[in-house]
């Protein structure tokens, strides 16, 4: 069995050896277009696939049972976490607002982000809107 496993390895291997140097012909030596050829080729032939990521997959597969093992836990470890705080009140000015934001209340738990920007307040503050128009006119007396 180990021996056919082997044989088969070096028959994949032989194989995309023979198919990226048919890329680099094909693109008269480009080396760019070579690999643009070798991706387009890759979603059609599993064989060539397996032959130029074989060698990886020991190092691939690994990976991502780990990555996905680990964001479990902490999805599980923040759900509990998540259930326990109490209902954040409106922050009273913009000032508050920053002092949470920075103290990380309703920030992303690092890895779990949706990647979306964090929805911020919509409007500014009446206090603020007073405060910018201030600044203004103490502008223009100088």
């Amino acid at each position: 069995m180990h021996e056919v496993v082997c044989q088969t390895k070096v028959m994949s291997r032989d194989y995309a050896e023979k198919k990226v140097r048919e890329a680099l012909e094909e693109s008269g030596g480009n080396e760019a277009r070579a690999r643009a050829l070798l991706k387009e080729w890759v979603h059609s032939d599993h064989k060539l696939l397996i032959g130029l990521t074989g060698l990886h997959l020991n190092g691939i597969i690994p990976f991502w049972i780990a990555r996905v093992s680990e964001k479990d836990k902490v999805a599980k470890a923040v759900k509990p976490a998540q259930k326990k705080q109490t209902p954040r009140k409106k922050p009273k000015s913009f000032g508050e607002e920053m002092l949470r934001s920075f103290a990380g209340q309703g920030t992303a738990v690092f890895g779990l982000e949706g990647g979306s920007v964090p929805l911020r307040k919509k409007t500014a503050s009446q206090k603020h809107i007073d405060a910018i128009k201030q600044i203004a006119r103490e502008k223009d007396k100088y």
